[in-house]
Formats: structure tokens, C-alpha cells, sequence
């Protein structure tokens, strides 16, 4: 039983596995190299221009195509720690240097970020929520913190787990799109649409930072099942409202669990849970590990105490608690 991805935990979309497996025949075919109809169907599902848009080999590639147009060998990027490992990854591969700023009681410290920023900062990743601790910035925020920010720095927003939150004084894409700055906003069919394996994601932006991104991704970089997957789980609005509805309720149950058990956790706005083991934490991995629950281990993180887990079905919820519960008594 795997809680340790993120993944949603309904599957792909019926709708989604009916686009593939009408387009299964053209295999032999490439793809349309601009995906000019997934463009058109996701511009009309988040009332915004195709011209915003920018398609990806998952949101890593994204992330890469911001690093490549933006960074040359030895200039800056200010990250959060810890954050999406892949950041970090990105900004060495490319010769850049890596200014991380500690997190401030789990959340991004968007004022030490902004004073972190020197003459050679080029760019600055934000992840919305956060990963692994799924904590937000709300939009007023946000604007503070742009107004210490200096207007030739390039601001990534990675929103992979947005379609999760329900706080209301989160920013919206438009919010992002009508400021007057480079902003370059996240997302995935990853997670909330349930497409992980197919690997598609998008940056949205003002129009003449996506068509930078837009000359240097690789051609076919989103191929032709992803195309298909990723339109058909635009259109399954039934599937999108199941999902909302399985990861609240998860949540809800979760976190009445680390309640009850007097465990430590992070309020969270994505699909997930990071939560506390302390120094008993390799003897919890063993027995849930024991038990085939598979979960996060945060060390890599630099959060040694620590584990995540993502919100799964009701009935994996519920063995994942009995499981804790159990090694709670046992170990007193």
C-alpha cells in the first residue's frame, strides 16, 4: 500500500482512459508538436489564453526550461529548505548556485527569501503549497514580498498541489497573470488529475515569458497519450469532484488520527501529511514497512524526525491508522 507519492488514490480518469484508448492507432504517428488542442482545452478550462501556456514533460521540464532561458554558470537561485528536491537539482545541473533560506515554523519565509536575494539572482522558486510540508502564502503575502524583490528576478510559483486548497486568500492564476512581473506559475496532471505515469505539466505566464520557454523544450516533449489523457481528465468533472471530495474527508480523518494519538503534525493544504516520529522514527518505517504501508521518510529532507503520507483511499486511511495505532500501544 503506497502513501508515500502523493498520487491520487482513485486512479486515472474514466475520461482520461477513453481519450487514450481512442488515439491507441496513431501510435505509429508523432504527436502534434505544439499540442495545440490540449493548449485550446486547458486555456478554456482555466479562462485563460493558450498563449499563457507552456507544456511539459511533467512540471520538471518546466522547471528546467525556466533554469535553462534564465541561469548561466554562477548566477543565483534562492530556494526554500526544504523544498522540491528538483529545484536544487536543476539549478546545480546548469552550473548555478543555490542561496537556500530555512523554512519559519513550516512555512516559507518569504521576507528572509527577499533578503536573500543579491545582484546575481536570476531566480527564485516558491513552492505553493509547499513540499513536503504543505503550507501556503496567501496572496497579500505574496505581494509584500514582490515589492522587496527586485522586478529582473523571475519568480517560479510551483502550484503542483494547488487544485487541493481551499483557503480562500490563496492566489488565483489571474492573480499571478495581472501583476506587472515575470511570473512564472506550476502545474501538473500529476497529482490532483491522477495522470503521474503519462508525465504532463504546464507553466502559465505573461505571453513573452512562455514564448521564451516555448523555443527551448524539446520537440514532441509531451507525447501523444499524454495528450489524450491529460484533455479527457480536463473534461472528467465527476472524477474532479470525487477526488476533492476523497483527499477532504482523508485529510479530515488523518488528522482526527494524529489528534487522538498525540501525534505532531503540520496543517497541510495539499494531499498530504508530514507528521513527527521523533527518535523512534526508523523503528516506525520497520513496522509499517512490516505491514506493507510505505510512506515518506523526510531524512533526505533534512527533517530526520519526520515522515509523510499522502492521503489514500478510506479503506487505506483507516489501515494506516490501525497500523500506527498498534505500534502506539505496543511501544507504550
Amino acid at each position: 500500500m503506497r502513501l508515500s507519492a502523493n498520487e491520487n488514490p482513485l486512479g486515472p480518469p474514466p475520461k482520461a482512459l477513453e481519450e487514450i484508448r481512442s488515439s491507441l492507432a496513431a501510435l505509429h504517428r508523432y504527436p502534434d508538436g505544439l499540442a495545440e488542442a490540449l493548449k485550446e482545452e486547458l486555456a478554456q478550462y482555466l479562462g485563460l489564453d493558450p498563449a499563457n501556456l507552456a507544456l511539459g514533460n511533467g512540471s520538471n521540464e518546466v522547471i528546467e526550461m525556466a533554469v535553462k532561458v534564465f541561469l548561466r554558470d554562477g548566477e543565483e537561485v534562492v530556494l526554500p529548505a526544504p523544498s522540491f528536491a528538483y529545484y536544487g537539482i536543476a539549478v546545480k545541473a546548469r552550473g548555478g548556485k543555490c542561496i537556500e533560506v530555512p523554512l519559519r515554523d513550516f512555512r516559507i519565509d518569504l521576507e528572509a527569501m527577499a533578503r536573500a536575494v543579491t545582484p546575481r539572482t536570476r531566480l527564485i522558486f516558491l513552492g505553493n503549497p509547499n513540499n513536503p510540508t504543505g503550507t501556503i502564502f496567501g496572496l497579500e503575502e505574496f505581494k509584500a514580498f514582490l515589492e522587496e524583490v527586485p522586478e529582473e528576478v523571475v519568480v517560479v510559483v510551483d502550484e503542483a498541489y494547488g487544485e487541493f486548497v481551499t483557503a480562500e486568500h490563496y492566489p488565483s492564476l489571474r492573480d499571478y497573470l495581472e501583476m506587472d512581473r515575470w511570473i512564472l506559475s506550476l502545474r501538473t496532471f500529476s497529482k490532483f488529475f491522477g495522470l503521474a505515469g503519462l508525465r504532463v505539466g504546464y507553466g502559465i505566464g505573461r505571453g513573452e515569458l512562455v514564448e521564451l520557454l516555448e523555443r527551448i523544450h524539446q520537440p514532441f516533449n509531451v507525447n501523444l497519450l499524454g495528450i489524450a489523457g491529460a484533455i479527457g481528465a480536463l473534461k472528467d468533472r465527476e472524477f474532479q469532484e470525487r477526488t476533492r471530495r476523497v483527499v477532504a474527508e482523508g485529510k479530515d480523518f488523518l488528522r482526527a488520527a494524529f489528534e487522538e494519538l498525540d501525534i505532531p503534525f503540520v496543517a497541510s493544504e495539499a494531499n498530504f501529511f508530514l507528521f513527527y516520529a521523533g527518535e523512534r522514527k526508523g523503528e516506525l518505517l520497520k513496522h509499517l514497512e512490516g505491514e506493507g504501508v510505505v510512506v515518506r521518510d523526510m531524512e533526505g529532507y533534512g527533517l530526520g524526525g519526520y515522515l509523510r503520507v499522502s492521503v489514500g483511499l478510506p479503506e487505506e486511511n483507516r489501515r494506516f491508522v490501525e497500523v500506527l495505532k498498534a505500534w502506539k500501544a505496543r511501544e507504550g
